[in-house]
């Protein structure tokens, strides 16, 4: 079968939406499918074309011509839009007629969406549109918030390509709840298919040095992934003076300021900024940490808390990151010895979390060391 999967965003850029979709071309590949990918040309230092672990990638800028770019004071890519939309449509349908993909699956759709149907009135193609978090909550907390909210153009573009889709696929029931409150009628053709992780990556268990026991947190620093809120609770946890420094992998927009409220809380000796780490960097970090940390404020799946159970390693985490039901599935996912170890420390974890956040962290971080103990050394 051939394939064409448009994700938001692709290899090289790291993090949860690229992951999935990297995992996913591979092993369709793999299992004997054609496959090729077109995303985002963000940022505009990569490649217009390449070729990665044998799969084509184009890219290509989405920009299109919408009043919201004005209203954000964005004049300059609405202008641009009137040019880098007919090209890079332009591009797409000579790929449609080259390729003749007889899926075309949407990851994540944000900028892709009006140049996604447009093609869908001049080829035939079956449309499944995968949702990974971002791209609902956005539309369907303002629903929660406004009895009768003005629709923004997120809403308006993400309602019309969920209609268009032949098949919706969400990464947890919860996003899904969300997708079918924000467009009804895709109920009837929606399914939960959870995000995944290539176990032989835990094959490795070459560890990370480091001359002090470290928790471990890491993903892309925005404010959605709760670091701040870390940061404080680590803080008043008073941590450091019990021996345990904090190490935080990834890049982002709040990563300066995550590192000047380091300084301000006097952690700048005890907690590190890793950077972005490789995935084979993320393994041998997962390996040499006493736990892993989720901080999230909003989470609709877990991949980083899927990669530390798969690395044998405890999870504290939110609520809101984590819910105990999704934890227990993906515990029973792994099949692995210890997991229900694992898992029960999961949940008092995120028993403690709300706590640990709202209501000063000095409990929990000095029970870890005391709960670590004992079950660490079965697993």
């Amino acid at each position: 079968m051939r394939i064409l999967l448009v994700p938001s965003t692709y290899h090289p850029i790291l993090g949860g939406v690229q992951t999935v979709t990297h995992n996913l071309a591979q092993n369709l590949v793999e299992s004997g499918h054609d496959v090729q990918v077109v995303t985002n040309r963000y940022p505009r230092s990569l490649p217009a074309r390449e070729v990665m672990d044998g799969i084509s990638v184009r890219r290509l800028l989405f920009l299109s011509p919408e009043i919201d770019s004005v209203q954000r004071g964005r004049a300059d890519l609405f202008l641009a839009s009137f040019y880098f939309y007919p090209s890079s449509l332009w591009h797409l349908r000579n790929l449609m007629r080259t390729f003749r993909p007889e899926v075309v699956n949407v990851h994540f759709p944000d900028h892709q969406i009006h140049f996604v149907l447009a093609l869908r009135q001049s080829f035939q193609f079956r449309l499944i549109v995968s949702l990974h978090g971002h791209e609902v909550e956005r539309v369907a907390s303002n629903l929660k918030e406004h009895k009768a909210p003005k629709r923004s153009a997120a809403a308006h573009n993400l309602q019309l390509i969920l209609r268009e889709a032949d098949a919706v696929t969400a990464c947890s029931q919860h996003l899904l709840d969300e997708a079918v409150a924000v467009e009804p009628s895709i109920a009837a053709k929606a399914q939960v298919i959870h995000n995944g992780i290539d176990p032989k990556r835990f094959i490795d268990k070459s560890t990370h040095f480091h001359p002090r026991p470290y928790a471990l947190s890491f993903g892309r620093l925005t404010h959605k992934k709760g670091f701040d809120l870390l940061l404080k609770a680590f803080a008043q946890a008073e941590a450091a003076e019990r021996g345990i420094d904090l190490i935080i992998a990834g890049k982002g927009e709040e990563q300066n300021a995550l590192m000047q409220q380091a300084r301000e809380l006097g952690l700048e000796k005890n907690v590190h900024f890793r950077g972005q780490a490789s995935p084979e960097e993320v393994v041998r970090l997962l390996n040499g940490s006493l736990f892993v940390v989720v901080p999230s404020r909003c989470e609709p799946f877990g991949i980083v808390a899927l990669e530390a159970l798969a690395a044998g390693k405890a999870v504290l985490a939110t609520r809101t990151a984590i819910k105990p039901m999704q934890m227990r599935r993906i515990a029973g996912m792994l099949g692995v010895g210890g997991v229900r170890a694992r898992y029960r420390l999961a949940a008092r974890f995120d028993v403690f979390f709300p706590v640990f956040f709202r209501r000063g962290a000095g409990l929990a971080f000095r029970m870890l060391p005391l709960q670590l103990g004992a079950p660490q050394r079965h697993l």
